[in-house]
């Protein structure tokens, strides 16, 4: 049996400081089945850098993933249960989105997921 890779994220040694502004993103939903945007594109040259994710769910079928705006997965899926499993990751090195996209939470199917994401915009 094979791993089917699913994600490539791109991780660099820190966060460009020149314009840097940080954010933090905490929310909750019923149905992520269809994309919900939690950060909206930064504009053109700049990107979304993230440092820390908390994701869960307490939806046995939900199965929530963070991606960008092109359905690219950047981390999960969490394989969620009734017991409302966590995912609670902080990065030595952040996860950086392509410049000029989106972040997106994203569920397998309908149920209660939320997620707190921390981070910053900066020129990508």
């Amino acid at each position: 049996m094979a791993l089917d890779a699913i994600a490539t994220p791109t991780l660099v040694e820190e966060i460009p400081f020149q314009g840097k502004t940080l954010f933090c993103i905490t929310g909750y939903d019923t149905d992520a089945s269809t994309a919900i945007e939690i950060k909206a594109a930064p504009g053109a040259g700049k990107a979304i850098y993230i440092t820390s994710i908390i994701l869960g769910s307490d939806d046995a079928d939900a199965h929530p993933h963070l991606q960008d705006e092109d359905d690219n997965v950047l981390i999960g899926p969490l394989m969620s249960a009734v017991e409302g499993p966590v995912l609670h990751h902080d990065f030595k090195h952040p996860l950086k989105l392509v410049s000029n996209k989106a972040l997106e939470l994203k569920a397998a199917a309908g149920g209660n997921v939320f997620v707190h994401v921390e981070g910053a915009i900066a020129v990508g």
